[in-house]
C-alpha cells in the first residue's frame, strides 16, 4: 500500500512564467518496494529529489539514483524503471517547450533518452550548491529554485514564435493525428527545418513530440473515464480496433492497459496529472 500526494505549487515569480510551465511536488511513502516503469515525457525539467534512496533499471541493469538535483530530458522510449521503497520526495521544475533551451542555451537532444544528468551539464554548479544547503522543505527548495532562475532571465534567448505556433496547432488537434507535413504547410515552414529546430530546442523531432501529446491525452482520457471500455476509447482515438490499440500501447507504455488501469499506483497520478 502506497501513500502518493501530488501538488501544483503556484508560480511565485511572474517573470518565469515564460519559462516554466509548472513546479510540481510529489510525495511517495511505501512499505514494500515499488517498480514504476517511466513512460515518455514530451517536457525537459529540473529534479531535486530527497528522502529514501532510489533506483534505477536500465538495460536489465540496477543502479543507485544519486540524490539532489538533475537535469531531466525528454524520454521518448521505454526501458527506465525506478525502484523505491520508503518515503521519496520530489520537486520537479517542468519547462514550457522553448523554456529550459533560452535559458540554459544548451542543445535539448544532449539529454534525451539520458539518465538524469548532473547540473554541472547546463554551467548550474551555483543551483545545485544552493540546493544542498537550503532547508529539506518545499518553500525553500522552490524559492531557491525560482530566485536561481529568476537570476538567468536577463540572458535568455529571445522566443521561438515558430515552435509556440506549432505546438498549439499540435495541441488543438491531439487526437486528429494530424501530418506533421500538414502543420508545415500550415505555417508555411520546411519540414527538415522544424524537425532541427524541435531536435535542437526540445530535443526530440515534431514527430514524436507530436505522439507524446496524443497518447498522454489518451492516457489521460482512460483515467478520466474508467466507465467507457477500452474499445471504445481506441476508436475515438483513431484506431481500427482493440488489439491494435493495445499493442501500441504496450509499445508507448511498456504496460498493457489493463495493467495501467489495476496499478496500485496509477502512473497518470505520478506522471500524467501535470496535465491537469
Amino acid at each position: 500500500m502506497s501513500i502518493l500526494k501530488y501538488t501544483v505549487l503556484p508560480l511565485k515569480q511572474r517573470a518565469l512564467e515564460p519559462f516554466v510551465k509548472r513546479i510540481s511536488y510529489i510525495e511517495n511513502e511505501t512499505v514494500e518496494p515499488q517498480f514504476h516503469s517511466i513512460p515518455p515525457i514530451g517536457a525537459n525539467g529540473l529534479s531535486f529529489y530527497f528522502g529514501a534512496p532510489m533506483r534505477h533499471i536500465v538495460n536489465h541493469e540496477t543502479k543507485p539514483l544519486p540524490k539532489g538535483a538533475s537535469v531531466l530530458g525528454t524520454i521518448t522510449e521505454g526501458g527506465i524503471t525506478v525502484i523505491h521503497q520508503g518515503c521519496v520526495k520530489q520537486i520537479y521544475i517542468e519547462f514550457t517547450p522553448t523554456g529550459f533551451y533560452r535559458l540554459f542555451h544548451k542543445d535539448g537532444s544532449k539529454f534525451t533518452n539520458s539518465l538524469p544528468a548532473d547540473l554541472s551539464t547546463i554551467d548550474a554548479q551555483m543551483l545545485e550548491s544552493k540546493l544542498e544547503n537550503c532547508s529539506r522543505n518545499i518553500k525553500s527548495v522552490q524559492e531557491v529554485f525560482e530566485n536561481y532562475l529568476l537570476s538567468r532571465v536577463p540572458n535568455a534567448l529571445p522566443k521561438i514564435p515558430l515552435i509556440d505556433t506549432v505546438v498549439e496547432l499540435m495541441q488543438t488537434d491531439v487526437i486528429g493525428k494530424r501530418s506533421i507535413g500538414d502543420i508545415c504547410e500550415k505555417v508555411d515552414v520546411n519540414q527538415k527545418y522544424l524537425f532541427r529546430l524541435f531536435k535542437k530546442v526540445i530535443g526530440v523531432s515534431p514527430k514524436k513530440y507530436y505522439r507524446t501529446l496524443q497518447w498522454n491525452t489518451i492516457m489521460t482520457m482512460i483515467n478520466q473515464n474508467e466507465e467507457e471500455s477500452l474499445t471504445k476509447i481506441a476508436l475515438e482515438c483513431g484506431f481500427y480496433d482493440h488489439p491494435s490499440f493495445t499493442k501500441e500501447f504496450k509499445k508507448f507504455m511498456q504496460i498493457s492497459p489493463s495493467e495501467f488501469i489495476n496499478g496500485e499506483i496509477r502512473l497518470v497520478e505520478f506522471v500524467l496529472k501535470r496535465n491537469d
